[in-house]
């Protein structure tokens, strides 16, 4: 081959490479598949090239001119498939044919054969083509060139013998080459246009899921601050995409799901993981918890993480579905392992039965042991049941039922007789609709047989009984009454079926009894006691009620039996003996005998809470005269009056008793020292004061009154008694009209707080008196624009006194209404600073007592004008008063709260939950807010009792449109548990003890400095 053939050569092979740029114009940048235009085109463009290809041939040898025509066809063929293929093949062999000569048939049968050749690859090929490698394309071309030289054969043997012998070496040597090189030119070509397909797929694929898709999709900075968030993440957690961009994936991470997420992070930036996965929860913008997986992986550039990219889907939904999932799985479980059911299978046409373990145990026999015919189990039906069974089974047979279902007897190995309930279908036919095959269970009902007759005989006394019986579901609603039940209300049974039991109960019931039923039932299963119930027709009896719980297997209720009858009569008469036994006729107050068993029984309980027990000796000064000179009908009146004026004094829960004569006792209880005992005496005194009206006569008269405690002064009610009654006539001895105690100790109290009345006066001119403040704290924000005032007193002797020890004084001598003067300028003066300084809304609350809202109270009207001259507004100030205040309807209390309203002075409701406040008279008076008592808050934890109680005042003050204080926060928790519950405000050592005015101030200029750098605004 000289030099021109091998130019040739290589201008032929150039020709080839234009199959490429057709190829790209073909299919252009989508899939290689071609439409029937572009089919065309590619055929004819395929044509052309081999036109040029055998219009330049090259001669291998003299005589011997060849051309890479079947490289052409049969890559054709291969990568563009048939039409285009056929139409190339169609060009050149007419082109062949124009050029005639002897080997004309034979140049053309070459054109055919290697175009079908690639064709057939084309579509008979098991792998893509852009997978095709060199190997194979290295045989294609042999196969293609074999071919071509076995249609030399065609030639004249002379001729084809020289050309076999010129050209099989070079052809099988170059032709291949040529193929595999033009084959792996288009299948890196396919590759190519595969990947940049691939790439924007993908590219399509994420911009879907990171604008349209279901999955929150998160790019964040190795510093946690998100880069790029998507609208799904901003949809999930509440946000928009600007205020997500400023916060860092920190922030909104729940505390407890912080460290492992951090943790995981920090092995990430270390390089020791690539990636994660967790199960975490998010802090959404309104507070609520989102439930999520969330998966990490980064990207890094020379070992240097650029940035984390995070995929978070909502489980929130599916962590609900998996917790019903779970509990019905366990209810399936329950009801599986439950299953007490004897199965049997009945082949008709052979007769004979197959059953489960359950079925033979049944009949007290061992499986194994058990015959299959069917004749083995109808003779143990017992004879009477027989014949229903035989009909049953029958009738179902033959159609007329649509199942066997019959309760009858059957004989156990045992010789016993069974209940049995025995279920059954026909479960197969033949052609003709005779039944095959009768499947069904049998339960073992013996026991539920045997309950039912105990049921009759039950149902016998429960019809016939002289109680009333009511019977109940699990939910509290009557289903049931007997006769008497009617005899006894006037109630007949359609009236109350479905209702509470409630409806029974008299209005003038103690509601506390309810509490108290509910927890013995949940406690117990059982209450019984006394209570007021009313008939239909309005009249009210008292009821000997006793209730019983009756169970489930699974523990549950099922259902609650109460039993009651009438006792009015017998209590009314019970009443008179016991009243007879332990109450003065005359004036109703318990006796001498009562009086004693009531001071043992104060006595144990103190003993048992650690508290003091006050007893108060009264004799009635010259109370002979009176007798003597107006008659025994005036003393008598007058020591009922004595009597009620006496109960005045004290609380319900003390005891009054008359002794004999003119002497009475008090017994106070609960008492922590020796002062309630002295401020009661004060009371009995200040009220025997006045003259007692008597028909037409007004008679003074006056006590002498003995105190001792116990445990101090004696241990028995003997001596506390005589201790009494010594240290009444210590006061009879001093003049009469007065009290005396009975131990040295309690005289040197009595001096002390004298002393102290006296000192507080003076400290009021001096300097020992200063307020402290303590911040009430914004729960949610941590913001501080409100504080409390609190009173200290610094006694130049006695060092610090608490207000526990000095505002009871105070209040007793008078001076408590000097003392709130002075505390509400002190607080005004203070809160002008600070709004210029802090907050322009900064608000201080001071205490009142209730003493300075009564007739010597302070002028409301001054305090108003000097908050004016000093440029506040009413809102400024907040007055904190107790509930009992509320509860006190006189016109002064009224005018001056209203005074506080109308100025825009916030009041606000203190140790709320300890008293008996009204809601009518919060709404009355408008109270601004309200202060939970810190004995509340003190032991609070998720669930308790005080949780609820805590929640229900938040809850009942927000529908109120009251604002809310907790007192006595000491722990986060806490903090967490009311912030979470909605309450607005906290107050307690959690934040600050309270501290001076500058103390205060420098708390408050911190905690301002520390919010206003974003590390601290991280929750």
């Amino acid at each position: 081959m000289n030099h021109a053939s091998i130019l040739d050569l290589v201008y032929n092979a150039a020709l080839l490479l234009a199959m490429i740029i057709i190829y790209d114009i073909a299919a252009g940048r989508g899939h290689p598949s071609l439409n029937p235009v572009r089919q065309l085109f590619t055929g004819l463009a395929l044509g052309a090239i081999g036109v040029v290809i055998m219009l330049t041939p090259w001669e291998y040898a003299p005589g011997i001119i060849f051309d890479t025509r079947s490289v052409l066809l049969s890559i054709s063929g291969l990568f563009f498939g048939a039409i285009p293929a056929a139409i190339a093949m169609v060009i050149t062999g007419s082109l062949r044919y124009v050029q005639g000569g002897t080997a004309a048939l034979t140049g053309i049968s070459v054109i055919v054969a290697s175009g079908c050749l690639g064709i057939a690859w084309h579509y008979l090929r098991r792998r893509p083509l852009s997978e095709l490698t060199v190997r194979e394309f290295y045989l294609f071309g042999i196969a293609v060139h074999l071919a071509m030289l076995g249609l030399m054969l065609t030639l004249p043997w002379n001729v084809a013998r020289q050309v076999l012998s010129s050209i099989t070496f070079p052809v099988l040597l170059i032709y291949p080459i040529i193929t595999v090189a033009l084959g792996m030119l288009f299948t890196r070509r396919l590759q190519r246009d595969e990947t940049a397909e691939a790439l924007r797929e993908n590219e399509f694929l994420f911009r879907s899921q990171f604008d349209l898709g279901n999955i929150g999709i998160a790019i964040t900075h190795p510093d946690k601050h998100w880069l790029r968030v998507n609208p799904r993440l901003c949809h999930m957690l509440g946000y928009t995409e600007q205020e997500l961009l400023q916060q860092s994936w920190v922030d909104i991470t729940h505390p407890d799901d912080l460290e492992a997420d951090l943790a995981q992070h920090q092995a990430m930036l270390e390089d020791r993981i690539q990636g994660y996965s967790m199960d975490k929860r998010f802090i959404r913008k309104n507070g609520e918890l989102l439930y999520a997986h969330m998966t990490i992986a980064c990207y890094r550039i020379e070992n240097n993480i650029q940035f984390f990219i995070a995929g978070i889907i909502d489980t929130t939904e599916s962590k609900e579905a998996e917790a019903q999932l779970r509990a019905k799985k366990e209810q399936l479980a329950f009801v599986l392992a439950g299953s007490d059911l004897g199965y049997w299978d009945w082949d008709i046409q052979t007769n004979t039965i197959q059953s489960n373990e359950r079925w033979a145990k049944i009949l007290g026999a061992d499986p194994n042991g058990v015959a299959t015919d069917h004749q083995f189990w109808f003779d143990r039906i017992h004879p009477d049941d027989r014949q229903r069974v035989r009909q049953s089974l029958t009738e179902h047979l033959e159609g007329c039922t649509s199942q066997h279902k019959i309760e009858y007897r059957i004989l156990t190995k045992q010789g016993q007789y069974k209940w049995i309930l025995d279920c059954a279908k026909v479960v197969s036919y033949d052609e003709n609709g005779s039944p095959l095959r009768m499947s069904g269970t049998q339960t073992d009902i013996t026991q539920r047989k045997a309950a039912e007759a105990s049921m009759q005989l039950a149902s016998m006394v429960y019809q016939n009984s002289n109680e009333a019986m009511v019977v109940t579901n699990s939910h509290g609603q009557i289903i049931d009454t007997n006769p008497a039940f009617t005899a006894i209300t006037g109630y007949q049974p359609d009236e109350v079926q479905g209702k509470s039991p409630k409806i029974l109960v008299s209005r003038h019931q103690d509601r506390n009894i309810f509490d108290n039923i509910v927890n013995a039932l949940f406690a117990d299963g059982c209450w019984k006691g006394e209570i007021e119930q009313c008939r239909k027709n309005g009249t009210t009896y008292t009821a000997w009620l006793s209730i019983n719980s009756i169970y489930n297997p699974d523990g549950s209720v099922q259902r609650r039996v109460a039993q009651f009858a009438d006792i009015t009569e017998k209590k009314e008469s019970d009443q008179i003996i016991w009243s007879q036994a332990n109450f003065d006729a005359l004036t109703g107050l318990p006796n001498r005998h009562m009086f004693l068993s009531q001071l043992e029984q104060e006595q144990r309980k103190a003993h048992h809470r650690g508290d003091k027990v006050a007893l108060l000796f009264l004799d009635l000064d010259h109370f002979k005269e009176i007798n003597d000179t107006l008659g025994h009908h005036i003393g008598d009146e007058l020591l009922k009056a004595v009597a009620k004026r006496l109960q005045h004094c004290v609380k319900e829960t003390d005891t009054v008793s008359r002794l004999g004569g003119d002497e009475f006792t008090v017994i106070l209880s609960g008492q922590k020292n020796a002062r309630g005992a002295e401020q009661v005496a004060q009371r009995i005194l200040s009220q025997f004061a006045r003259p007692f009206s008597l028909d037409v006569e007004t008679i003074y008269i006056s006590p002498s009154i003995g105190i001792t405690l116990f445990p101090e002064d004696g241990t028995d009610a003997d001596t506390l008694l005589k201790n009494a009654d010594q240290a009444m006539y210590a006061a009879k001895a001093q003049g009469r009209n007065n009290y005396r105690y009975f131990t040295a100790s309690m005289q040197e109290e009595a001096l002390y707080r004298r002393r102290l009345g006296n000192e507080l006066r003076q400290a009021l001119g001096s300097d020992q008196l200063a307020l402290h403040y303590q911040p009430i704290v914004d729960l949610r924000s941590r913001e501080i624009t409100k504080a409390e005032a609190l009173l200290r007193w610094k006694h130049p002797e006695l060092g610090f006194i608490g207000p526990a020890d000095f505002i009871p004084v105070a209040e007793e001598t008078g001076i408590i209404v000097e003392l709130g003067d002075w505390v509400f300028r002190q607080a005004a003066r203070q809160v002008a600073i600070w709004r210029r300084e802090f907050h322009p809304a900064f608000q201080i609350s001071i205490n009142k007592s209730p003493l300075q809202f009564r007739e010597q109270g302070n002028d409301i009207h001054s305090w108003i004008a000097h908050l004016r001259s000093l440029g506040l507004p009413g809102q400024a100030i907040a007055i904190e008063i107790t509930e009992g205040l509320l509860l006190d309807a006189s016109s002064t209390v009224t005018e001056k709260l209203l005074a506080f309203r109308d100025a825009g002075i916030q009041v606000s409701l203190d140790d709320f939950g300890t008293g008996y406040s009204s809601l009518s008279y919060i709404k009355k008076f408008d109270v601004d807010n309200i202060k939970i008592d810190q004995s509340f808050v003190r032991n609070l934890s998720a669930g308790s009792d005080d949780m609820a109680v805590c929640e229900a005042i938040i809850v009942m003050a927000h529908k109120l449109g009251l604002e809310v204080v907790a007192e006595g926060i000491e722990t986060e928790g806490q903090r967490k548990l009311l912030m979470d519950a909605g309450c607005d405000y906290g107050q307690g050592i959690l934040f600050s003890m309270p501290k001076p005015a500058d103390a205060f101030a420098q708390l408050v200029s911190t905690h301002q400095e520390a919010t206003q750098r974003p590390s601290d605004l991280l929750v």
